[in-house]
């Protein structure tokens, strides 16, 4: 099995990889952490898992918040006893990454990009409902071409009750229709409906640039809010990030 790590702007999510299968996910709130208390994090998720260390063969990580991933990196290799990948684009593991500058390219995307390759059909573009929606496009090749980053449905409710002094903060849901008839209503067919919008809107111009329709991933927290709504046919992974970790690993990259 391989431990791998995404840590997120909002949520750092950790699982035991083998083969194709996630056998063991666990998330937590992403905050600073010394290496002592991601060593107790990990440890206790480990452990009520029933975890035996010597069925780990291996780490990886990604991580879109800096200041935390060296302790984690650390942590990690303190205790599997094993060097830990950080996956960047720097890395190469089978999949070129194709931008203008491959470094500035999130280790997460770059995750994403390997889980669809390596593990479904490609081409792909793979949507990822985090603190920012993003829209990633591999190649049948496993070329990553690069994608669209937009607001996450989160952050852009926050900001709606944050920035405007006379609306509510509201439960996100679905509401009975689209005209709202009441405040709380009208934000929560802006929130929800415009998410939804959001996604169809983005794959169907990217469709368009692309020049043909491509097998459809998504994944990310806020995903399941509105995946059953959709009206593109596409496959739900909430752990596509862990598989493209594991993916990336079993590669063995080398520095770029």
């Amino acid at each position: 099995m391989i431990l791998c790590v995404d840590v997120g702007n909002t949520l750092t999510t950790l699982g035991l990889v083998e083969d194709t299968k996630v056998k063991l996910a666990w998330s937590l709130r992403t905050s600073e952490r010394t290496t002592d208390e991601y060593i107790l994090s990990i440890t206790s998720f480990l452990s009520s898992g029933n975890v035996n260390l010597s069925s780990v063969k291996g780490g990886g990580m990604c991580c879109v918040v800096p200041s935390e991933t060296q302790n984690v990196k650390t942590a990690i290799e303190r205790i599997i006893r094993k060097d830990t990948l950080l996956i960047d684009g720097n890395i190469k593991f089978g999949i070129k990454v194709s931008t203008d500058n491959p470094s500035e390219v999130g280790g997460d995307r770059i995750a994403n990009a390997a889980g669809a390759f390596y593990h479904y059909t490609s081409p792909a573009i793979v949507i990822d409902m985090g603190t920012a929606t993003t829209f990633d496009y591999v190649t049948e090749d496993g070329e990553y071409l690069g994608g669209v980053i937009a607001p996450g449905l989160m952050a852009g409710a926050r900001d709606l009750w944050k920035r405007t002094r006379m609306l509510p903060e509201v439960i996100i849901k679905q509401p009975e229709r689209i005209i709202g008839t009441n405040t709380v209503a009208c934000m929560q067919a802006g929130i929800f409906y415009g998410a939804l919008a959001q996604v169809e809107g983005i794959v169907r111009l990217m469709w368009k640039e692309i020049g043909f329709q491509t097998n459809l991933l998504l994944t990310g927290g806020h995903a399941r809010l509105i995946r059953d709504r959709l009206s593109l046919e596409l496959t739900y992974d909430p752990h596509l990030t862990l598989k493209g970790i594991a993916a990336i690993v079993k590669q063995g990259p080398g520095q770029g």
